[in-house]
């Protein structure tokens, strides 16, 4: 899955670049804060690409993004409860969509 021939079905990308891009695909589908976290980051991002947002702002919102991102992370995999889970998913949401 990870060797640096080109991957079958591809004619320039190697396994690895096609595994790596797989494996966050499939994080993306599976995982609600991952999921949001993509939604808001696309948003930010055209906002910058538009000009309504400066590359430092940007980048700094991306960096807080990322923090949250990871924390919600780590919060979901240790809550037991589903209304904790979902509590967390919320609040990640209102976190990533301030600005």
């Amino acid at each position: 899955m990870y060797c640096e021939r080109i991957a079958p079905g591809e004619e320039s990308r190697t396994c690895r670049e096609a595994g790596a891009r797989a494996v966050f695909e499939k994080k993306i589908q599976d995982e609600d804060t991952w999921k949001i976290y993509k939604r808001a980051y696309k948003k930010y991002y055209a906002r910058y690409m538009k000009g309504n947002m400066n590359e430092e702002a940007f980048k700094a919102w991306a960096t807080q993004a990322a923090r949250y991102r990871d924390v919600a992370i780590e919060q979901v995999k240790a809550a037991l409860d589903e209304n904790l889970k979902a509590q967390v998913i919320e609040r990640l949401k209102e976190e990533l969509n301030r600005q």
